[in-house]
């Protein structure tokens, strides 16, 4: 049996991807530029904004995270990030949350009497956390 050489190109490429990374399935323990998880509450999809319920999350989280500024807020896992993605455009935002997503997480973090720069912050930290 002869093996050409595009099959042993393809099987060595195939190879060197490997299985990649693991998928996130819990919002991180660590936040790029100093934050700490300190506490993490699963909620259910009851404490999920109206808004975004029909959008049935996997899981929810009450996450609570020390460092720079104390920051916390609510974090949604839903089935992929084009759901997500749609929970950006669904949420009924003012001036105390700071809605964002990355990948499949929805987060909705607490503003009040936290500066935009460190919401901000966080939100940049967050994004070179998660895939």
């Amino acid at each position: 049996m002869r093996i050409s050489r595009r099959a042993v190109f393809v099987l060595g490429v195939l190879a060197s991807c490997g299985p990649g990374k693991p998928a996130v399935t819990e919002p991180p323990k660590l936040i790029h530029g100093g934050w700490i998880r300190e506490t993490m509450e699963v909620k259910t999809a009851a404490d999920v904004p109206e808004s975004l319920r029909t959008l049935n999350p996997t899981t929810v989280w009450r996450v609570t995270y020390r460092g720079p500024q104390d920051i916390s807020g609510l974090w949604i896992l839903y089935p992929g990030e084009t759901v997500a993605f749609e929970a950006i455009q669904k949420i009924n935002k003012n001036a105390t949350i700071r809605p964002f997503y990355r990948g499949s997480f929805f987060v909705i973090l607490d503003a009040t009497g936290v500066p935009q720069q460190a919401l901000g912050d966080f939100q940049e930290g967050v994004s070179k956390v998660l895939p």
